[in-house]
């Protein structure tokens, strides 16, 4: 057994000791066979030895009860004290009547001991893996926190900001992040102290300006060798050499007794770094803490290269669509402006554009419209239409309906284009100097007249989409006298659609807020007006306005 184990006859002498209770407390068994059993036990603080009957451990055999403690001093062999816990059980003769309700006479007692330090060591150890694993348990939490927060946002400069909240100060007493410019120079983006604020997690938008500036050769070393760089305290860092007097001195300039800095890097390649360190000594930072830190470095690294890849998708989304999207003529006394705003998913290329220019007859044509898809295909399509669209309108000196339904059909005939929306509109003026809008709508939303004195009015003739040859039906053509200086607005639906709200409201507010802004400068207006509409983002924006002269 574990625990020492004695047992005593009826008079308290030992008549059984056991390899454990030998271990314990130095005595062999033909040491103590026949000692009465009050000579195990250590003297009282005064010196003294109570009587037998005095002594707990001896109870038993007066009363016949089991009895324990937590603590009780024998007397080891060497003569110092051992404090032990113990249990004690009586010991009975037999079974008087031959049916166990009458044990006999009590014969003696066993007693079951245990060092305490023991005890304690298996409880301290026991309480040091509790707290291993709550450490490990709250660090997994705080990675997978971390996680989750990165991966909630593709703009570099807030995830970075989102990190540095999240590792102080749990992990450090400050935390700075360097990213690699292009000329291969370092950039501090984001840094925060524990000190900042009450919470501890305030971000700097100059870290800089308070954190001390981590040694530009520290982190040179760390992004040349891609491995994570740990010091600890500045007293522990001894010797003469190079090394030995750089880590010292960054210890320094940090103001911290540790310090880690770790590479921001994914898929070979390196972005930058992450710097910790605590300024309290004591809190070294171990074998634990660096595998920590590296995993959300390394997590850290991946969000960066998705956030660049992101954005070098859109920009090359962008600018494919702004390359379709030609510069606006200037026929004129007519002003005209436009505004795109790209989908803001990563790859929407979308297929909405608009467009102007000179007719072989003197007028202006106007185009809005909308290719079905969010996709490269879609901006191609949407390229074809646009180009057919053109070409068709020069040619043809008929009404805005013809030149739809000849696009239908030239649609279906060498063009891979499914369904799409489109508004084709001409600005003619009459020999009597009066502006006229002639128009066609193919399944479009509206345009809206909008007059100087901030009159609004839905253009809302329309007729059958583009490219659906299942549809019946016709495309009516409708003219409209345009007062001077008022504006006619082309729009697509990514203006006034969006997820959860209704559109009769959002063609409203289109209205109430184009009201306010009608005496701005055409391309004021415009600018206010995409701020104030907010789009969702879900879909691309096309706008074109006219303003019609005085």
């Amino acid at each position: 057994m574990n625990p020492g184990v004695l047992a005593t006859d009826g008079s308290g002498r030992i008549t059984a000791w056991n390899p454990r209770a030998q271990a314990i407390l130095g005595y062999t068994r033909d040491d103590v066979l026949g000692w009465r059993l009050h000579r195990l036990l250590h003297p009282d603080d005064e010196g003294g030895t109570p009587p037998e009957r005095e002594r707990r451990l001896m109870r038993v055999l007066r009363t016949g009860v089991p009895d324990h403690a937590d603590s009780v001093r024998f007397l080891h062999q060497d003569g110092r004290p051992v404090m032990c816990s113990w249990s004690s059980a009586p010991i009975y003769a037999g079974d008087r009547d031959g049916k166990g309700r009458d044990p006999g006479p009590m014969a003696g007692a066993v007693i079951v001991f245990q060092d305490t330090a023991d005890l304690l060591a298996v409880e301290r150890e026991r309480r040091d893996r509790t707290a291993q694993v709550q450490r490990a348990n709250t660090r997994l939490a705080l990675v997978a926190e971390i996680t989750t927060v990165l991966s909630s946002t593709l703009n570099e400069t807030e995830a970075l900001r989102r990190l540095v909240r999240l590792v102080v100060p749990a992990l450090g007493d400050w935390a700075e992040v360097d990213l690699l410019r292009p000329d291969g120079g370092l950039e501090p983006v984001a840094g925060t102290h524990r000190d900042l604020s009450a919470d501890g997690a305030a971000c700097l938008d100059e870290p800089t300006a308070v954190l001390p500036r981590t040694p530009r050769d520290r982190l040179a070393q760390v992004l040349r060798s891609g491995t994570t760089l740990v010091v600890n305290g500045r007293a522990d860092v001894r010797g003469d050499e190079p090394a030995a007097a750089a880590k010292r001195e960054f210890l320094r300039v940090m103001d911290a007794h540790s310090a880690i800095v770790t590479p921001l890097a994914a898929r070979g390649e390196v972005y930058g770094a992450l710097a910790l360190g605590r300024s309290r000594p004591g809190q070294d930072y171990g074998p634990e803490d660096r595998l920590v830190v590296e995993d959300i470095a390394r997590r850290t690294g991946l969000v960066l290269a998705n956030a660049r890849l992101f954005a070098a998708q859109r920009n090359t989304a962008e600018a494919m669509q702004r390359s379709l999207l030609t510069p606006l003529p200037q026929p004129g006394l007519l002003q005209l402006q436009a505004r795109y705003v790209p989908a803001a998913r990563a790859g929407w290329v979308g297929g909405d554009w608009y467009d102007a220019f000179s007719l072989s007859n003197g007028t202006t044509g106007l185009v809005i419209g909308d290719i079905v898809g969010h996709d490269l295909r879609a901006a191609a399509r949407m390229a074809q239409v646009r180009n057919m669209l053109r070409a068709l309108a020069w040619d043809l000196d008929g009404p805005p309906s013809s030149v739809l339904e000849r696009l239908d059909g030239v649609m279906a005939a060498v063009s891979d284009a499914e369904m799409a929306t489109a508004v084709f509109a001409r600005i003619e003026r009459s020999a009597a100097g009066i502006w006229n809008l002639r128009w066609c709508n193919a399944g479009h939303p509206p345009p809206l007249l909008i007059t100087r004195a901030g009159g609004t009015r839905f253009l809302d003739e329309h007729g059958m989409l583009l490219g659906n040859p299942e549809l019946t039906g016709t495309r009516p053509d409708t003219v409209r006298a345009l007062p001077p200086y008022s504006t006619v607005l082309l729009y697509t639906d990514g203006l006034i659609e969006t997820r959860g709200t209704d559109l009769t409201d959002r063609l409203t507010g289109l209205r109430h807020q184009s009201a306010r802004l009608s005496r701005l400068p055409l391309h004021h207006l415009c600018d206010r007006l995409l701020e104030r509409m907010e789009p969702s983002g879900e879909d691309d924006v096309a706008l074109l306005a006219v303003r019609i002269p005085g």
